[in-house]
């Protein structure tokens, strides 16, 4: 009799740095369904397993996206977004703006699929997002009456360099940003130069780095501030 095939996940390998069908050895599943209401409620699945190549454990998390007789004729899974190891980055701060968080999310989605222009565009996206957040934020809003005539929205480069003129950023990050906003417009742009994987790696552990220094490690400087003023203070 035949040996049966192994069953596998398709999931990003970090090692491999590309697509893998994952050897798999364990999955839990919960089924999604339709309550007493008519609502659909979609399921989660997350499988264990190892890269075929280089035998790194891989856990990857599939969401349910279609429900058999509620929205299609087969229940249908997204495809594994890892999990372990090096899962999605998370940020402590409640200040981040929601764009910069969804085009972070897009990114990584991005970049485990292997699409490292289409990463290098949502990660820009971020980084401009982050700089119109921080440099505009005093801007009178929409609808309000100013004296002074409304400005053009900030753009990527000019708001890093306003980013270190006003010491939001140091000047290792700001040197960084240099090389990889250049990688970035490329990938904006319709050019034949290739954008691998390890840059648009670069660009994702810079935007992390920018977020971190300029809204979690703020944060925190400020609540450390502050409670020391209390101890003071009793």
């Amino acid at each position: 009799m035949a040996d049966q095939m192994p069953k596998t996940f398709i999931v990003d390998c970090p090692e491999c740095r590309a697509k893998v069908a994952a050897i798999e050895h364990g999955c839990v599943k919960i089924n999604g369904g339709i309550d007493e209401e008519g609502e659909g409620h979609y399921g989660v699945q997350v499988f264990l397993g190892k890269c075929p190549k280089c035998r790194t454990i891989l856990a990857g998390e599939s969401q349910q996206v279609a429900i058999s007789g509620y929205d299609s004729e087969y229940d249908e899974w997204a495809e594994a977004i890892r999990v372990y190891p090096r899962p999605p980055k998370t940020f402590t701060s409640r200040r981040i703006p929601k764009v910069v968080s969804e085009s972070i999310t897009e990114a990584v989605k991005s970049l485990q699929a292997n699409a490292n222009v289409a990463a290098c565009v949502m990660f820009g996206r971020a980084l401009e997002a982050i700089c119109r957040d921080l440099l505009e934020r005093n801007q009178p809003r929409k609808g309000r009456k100013s004296d002074t005539p409304p400005k053009h929205p900030i753009m990527l480069g000019q708001g890093i360099r306003k980013l270190k003129e006003k010491g939001l950023i140091d000047e290792r990050l700001f040197d960084w940003s240099q090389q990889l906003q250049a990688f970035r417009n490329l990938a904006a742009h319709p050019t034949d130069t290739t954008i691998l994987r390890e840059d648009a790696d670069d660009l994702c552990s810079f935007v992390y780095g920018i977020i971190e220094y300029v809204y979690d490690l703020t944060d925190r400087y400020n609540e450390f501030k502050k409670r020391l003023a209390e101890r003071k203070a009793e």
